[in-house]
């Protein structure tokens, strides 16, 4: 809407983030040290330990201004390996499924060596990625340790200018960039003030965005551009490690990406999605799964309304185009 920052009506808005009914239960459950659940696992239970919490309370428009927001972020940069990634492991959690296994009986090397193996195996690129852009959101993006992660992701990237988990067992022998693990470093760079990113980060996020556009953000692109999964055209929130065509479209048009016709098939998607009272439904949260329900799914989407919106915005489509084309 172009607020100015200094607006009345936003600046309420903005203070009562932190006391709204959601953010109050995700805070209720952090620990004093700023973690939630274990300390050695961030990442474990999904959607209720310290990186879901910071990924949503940078989805919902917190920052660093709260304390609780900074103990959380100082709590996961500590767990940043020295190459820049983000491991969904920490050693000690390591050490702890190493004697798990011991118990039952399985085959292991040296507890030191597992531990070592397993975290680096588990430095994933869609988890920096969205820790990465979190972290933007919240106030870091001019951290060192944030620069550090994006340089990681560059150096990562797969040749097909997607991008992999580039030491999972089960990513291997893959060579197709994965959509879920490009999307989140794609979306890094999208929030990234313009003016951090090195030549090589803007080739690598040209390269991430020529991925998704060969593909029409869904597509197969060869098979005569069949849709690649379904899945994908269910629009989802919060966001983590899925990916969703409003998620693409999202990013892209953040990046600038606004007139090449190769995006046509996604918005009309979404255009067609739009309800007659210019709303969107939620179509997939992990409900029940999360400290704190945020919308219901089924239901129309305060989030998915308003990511569609400044999509559209961006696209210079306005109400009036977006009613006729979905009316056509």
């Amino acid at each position: 809407m172009d607020r100015k920052e200094d607006d009345p009506e936003l600046q309420v808005a903005k203070t009562g983030i932190s006391s709204s009914k959601v953010v109050a239960k995700i805070f209720s459950k952090q620990r004093p040290e700023g973690h939630w659940e274990e300390p050695w696992s961030p990442y474990h239970p999904k959607y209720k330990s310290t990186y879901w919490q910071v990924m949503i309370l940078a989805q919902l428009g917190m920052d660093k201004s709260d304390q609780r927001v900074r103990k959380a972020c100082e709590h996961i940069l500590q767990l940043q390996l020295d190459s820049g990634g983000f491991p969904s492991s920490t050693t000690e959690g390591a050490l702890r499924e190493y004697q798990g296994l011991r118990k039952k009986g399985k085959k292991t090397p040296s507890p030191s060596e597992w531990a070592a193996s397993t975290v680096l195996e588990h430095q994933y690129s869609c988890l920096t990625g969205n820790i990465a852009a979190a972290l933007i959101r919240m106030g870091y993006a001019y951290d060192p340790r944030v620069l550090k992660a994006l340089e990681w992701l560059v150096r990562i990237q797969n040749k097909d200018g997607g991008w992999l988990c580039p030491y999972w067992r089960a990513h291997i022998k893959d060579t197709h960039g994965c959509f879920y693990g490009t999307i989140c470093p794609m979306e890094a760079f999208s929030e990234a003030p313009r003016g951090i990113l090195t030549r090589e980060m803007e080739h690598a996020a040209e390269r991430g965005a020529e991925f998704l556009l060969m593909h029409r953000l869904f597509k197969a692109d060869h098979h005569n551009f069949q849709v690649i999964n379904k899945s994908w055209l269910k629009l989802s929130f919060p966001w983590f490690y899925g990916y969703n065509i409003l998620r693409g479209l999202d990013v892209l048009t953040k990046l600038g990406y606004v007139d090449d016709e190769r995006l046509g098939d996604a918005v009309q998607v979404l255009l067609q999605k739009r309800r007659p009272d210019g709303t969107w439904i939620l179509e997939g949260a992990p409900t029940g799964r999360m400290h704190a329900n945020i919308e219901t799914v089924g239901k129309p989407s305060k989030w998915i309304t308003l990511n569609a919106l400044r999509v559209l915005k961006r696209l210079h489509l306005d109400s009036s185009f977006a009613t006729s084309s979905e009316s056509s």
